[in-house]
C-alpha cells in the first residue's frame, strides 16, 4: 500500500504499475484472510464463545467496515488528499500488525509435520463431501455476487440516470442488510438449523436480486437490495463455522487456503463475465442472471445429500 504513494511521488504512477501493485497487495492479503478464519476457533474456545456466534460477530464487523469504510475514506481524501489517504491506509496495516502481534495468542497446530504437508490439506478437502459442496457453492456465489458492488450496480445507476447519491444508497442498503443478517445469526447462535438457514440465505439473496432487476422505482429497488443483503448475511458465518468444525486443526490452514483460493479466483472471473453481460445486455439482465444463479445454488443446498451433514462437526 505504501508503494503506491511512493511511486506516485517519485517515478510516477502509470496504470501498469498501479495494476501490478494492486495484484501484489491482493496476493499478500489472501494468506491473511485464510489465517483469520483458521485461528478463530482457537480464540473462541477459551473465550467461551460458540463458533456460530464468533463467526457471526466476525462477519458483522467485516461487513460494517465495508459499509462505513468508503464514507470515511471520502472524508479523509477531502481532508488530506488521495496520497495522504494512501499513507494513512498503509499506516493502519502497520497498526493492525502490531495489535495482532501483541494481543492475539500465538496458536500453532499440534502436529507440525502434518500441518506442513500440503497434500494432507488437499486430501482432507477431497475426502469430505460437505467441504466440497461448500467450496463449489461459495465459488459460484462469489462469481456472481462480488461483481455487483463494482460492476453491476454502478452501471445500473449510470444507465438509469440515477445520481451518485442513489448508487450510494443502493450499496448502503445492501451492506446494511448483510450486517443485519450476520448480526441476527449471531444473536440466535446454535439455535439455527444450518441447512435451512443456508437455503434461505441463497434463495433470499437471489430472489432480492431478481426483484431488483425488474426496473422498479428506486424505493422498491432499495427494499429488494436490502432484503438480498439481509439474506446473504446468513451465508458466510454458517459456511465458515462448518469448515472450522469439520477440519482438524493441524490441516485447517491448508484446507482453508485451498477453499479460499478457489473462491477468490471466482471473483475476477465474475467481474469479466458480468461486465461483458452488462455491456451487451444491460445491468438489469446481469442482475437477473446473478439472482437466478444464486437461487440455483440454494436449490443445490436443499437437494444435495451432503448438505444434510452440515450440523455434524466431524465427518465419519
Amino acid at each position: 500500500m505504501a508503494a503506491i504513494p511512493i511511486a506516485a511521488s517519485t517515478v510516477g504512477l502509470g496504470i501498469p504499475l498501479l495494476v501490478g501493485l494492486a495484484f501484489v497487495g491482493a496476493l499478500l492479503d489472501a494468506p491473511g484472510q485464510t489465517a483469520r478464519q483458521v485461528i478463530l476457533p482457537d480464540l473462541a474456545a477459551p473465550a467461551g464463545v460458540g463458533l456460530e456466534r464468533a463467526n457471526a460477530v466476525f462477519q458483522t464487523v467485516e461487513n460494517a467496515s465495508l459499509l462505513i469504510g468508503p464514507a470515511i475514506a471520502g472524508l479523509i481524501i477531502v481532508a488530506i488528499g488521495p496520497l495522504g489517504a494512501l499513507w494513512l491506509d498503509a499506516a493502519t496495516f502497520l497498526v493492525s500488525a502490531v495489535v495482532i502481534r501483541v494481543l492475539v495468542p500465538d496458536v500453532r497446530p499440534a502436529d507440525g509435520d502434518e500441518a506442513a504437508d500440503l497434500g494432507a490439506g488437499l486430501r482432507a478437502l477431497a475426502a469430505d463431501p460437505v467441504l466440497r459442496v461448500l467450496m463449489v457453492i461459495a465459488a459460484i456465489g462469489n462469481l456472481v455476487f462480488t461483481p455487483l458492488f463494482i460492476v453491476v450496480l454502478p452501471a445500473l445507476a449510470a444507465r438509469s440516470g440515477e445520481s451518485a447519491a442513489s448508487l450510494g444508497a443502493m450499496l448502503a442498503v445492501l451492506g446494511a442488510g448483510m450486517i443485519g443478517g450476520s448480526l441476527g445469526l449471531g444473536l440466535l447462535g446454535d439455535r439455527v438449523n444450518r441447512r435451512a438457514a443456508l437455503v434461505l440465505g441463497f434463495v433470499g439473496t437471489g430472489a432480492g436480486l431478481i426483484v431488483a432487476s425488474l426496473g422498479l422505482p428506486l424505493p422498491v429497488l432499495l427494499v429488494a437490495l436490502g432484503g438480498a443483503g439481509l439474506a446473504s448475511g446468513l451465508i458466510n458465518p454458517i459456511a465458515f463455522t462448518v469448515m472450522q468444525e469439520r477440519v482438524p486443526a493441524a490441516t485447517r490452514g491448508r484446507v482453508f487456503g485451498a477453499v479460499l483460493g478457489g473462491v477468490l479466483v471466482a471473483a475476477p472471473v465474475g467481474m469479466v463475465v458480468l461486465g461483458a453481460i452488462t455491456d451487451a445486455a444491460g445491468p438489469r439482465t446481469a442482475l437477473l442472471i446473478s439472482g437466478a444463479a444464486i437461487v440455483a445454488v440454494g436449490g443445490l443446498v436443499a437437494i444435495l445429500r451432503a448438505s444434510h451433514d452440515l450440523g455434524q462437526p466431524v465427518p465419519a
